[in-house]
């Protein structure tokens, strides 16, 4: 998409998951991003060959990667992400400033995704009010998988960070996204087949609260990003405009996982509607 050298969104850059994914599970996110002004480049990775939601997200000037997933033969898309990001961004050296990593199919965009983002370092998104790492039983079990017994100790008592979605300058989220990637690549199969879908969780939560090498901020939940999966919904209302508020009357820009409570999920559905693109 093209943009004018005085448009900062022209060194930005949205990077996406949707491997698996059809039309329906991807036009939340990339309609809601692009209503909100969001004019900067946008990528999403999706199964090949893809052809019908390749076809749509060109039209809405998303580009697309297409990935070969044979479940039996690699990892889960969500472990090889990581590394397919981490090249796409190598391959493409100084032309982009900011990036996004996000989950897609539970994603909307309610004001546009990089406003007030000024620092270079990592933005860390916690989840949840107050529940810790050791407290849940996935994310414990994911930790415990992925490190040793003193490290799943170490972070017991932190809060959870959600891998769903980091911000930040593309040099942090490059030595972020290797340091993933190179902890994902020395988990044995055996272990990953253990310890199921979603891993990537507890290697992220390590790195995030262990990793001294990681230039990170970690960010409350319910301010920049409303990650609502474990939050209770009286926490949130509804408008009329399908925009969710926290009861404070905040405004996130991003809403994750919104798609917990039916009522939101209609709401928000039915006003990112596909609309016919006009042929000229």
């Amino acid at each position: 998409m093209s943009s004018l050298p005085s448009d900062p969104d022209a060194r930005r850059l949205v990077l996406g998951a949707a491997v698996g994914f059809d039309v329906d599970q991807v036009r939340v996110f990339v309609e809601s991003l692009r209503s909100v002004g969001y004019t900067g480049h946008a990528v999403l990775l999706v199964r090949w060959p893809g052809v019908t939601v390749r076809r749509y997200l060109r039209s809405r000037a998303v580009d697309s990667i297409p990935i070969l997933q044979v479940r039996s033969f690699s990892r889960s898309v969500h472990a090889r992400r990581y590394s397919i990001y981490a090249d796409y961004l190598r391959a493409r050296p100084d032309r982009v400033d900011q990036v996004m990593l996000s989950d897609v199919r539970d994603v909307v965009f309610q004001r546009h995704p990089f406003e007030g983002i000024t620092s270079p370092k990592c933005h860390f998104f916690l989840e949840g009010a107050a529940q810790t790492i050791g407290q849940d039983p996935t994310n414990s079990r994911w930790v415990r998988g992925c490190g040793t017994a003193e490290q799943a100790e170490a972070v017991a008592g932190r809060r959870i960070s959600c891998s769903g979605i980091t911000i930040g300058g593309t040099r942090a989220i490059l030595a972020y996204l290797d340091a993933m990637a190179d902890r994902i690549g020395n988990i044995p199969f055996r272990v990953y087949r253990k310890i199921g879908h979603g891993y990537d969780q507890g290697i992220h939560n390590l790195l995030v609260h262990l990793n001294p090498d990681i230039d990170g901020i970690i960010v409350q939940n319910n301010g920049h990003i409303a990650t609502m999966a474990l939050e209770p919904q009286s926490l949130y209302r509804l408008d009329n405009a399908a925009q969710i508020y926290t009861t404070s009357g905040h405004l996130p820009p991003i809403c994750h996982q919104y798609d917990r409570f039916p009522e939101f999920r209609h709401a928000i559905e039915a006003r990112y509607a596909i609309q016919p693109v006009a042929r000229g």
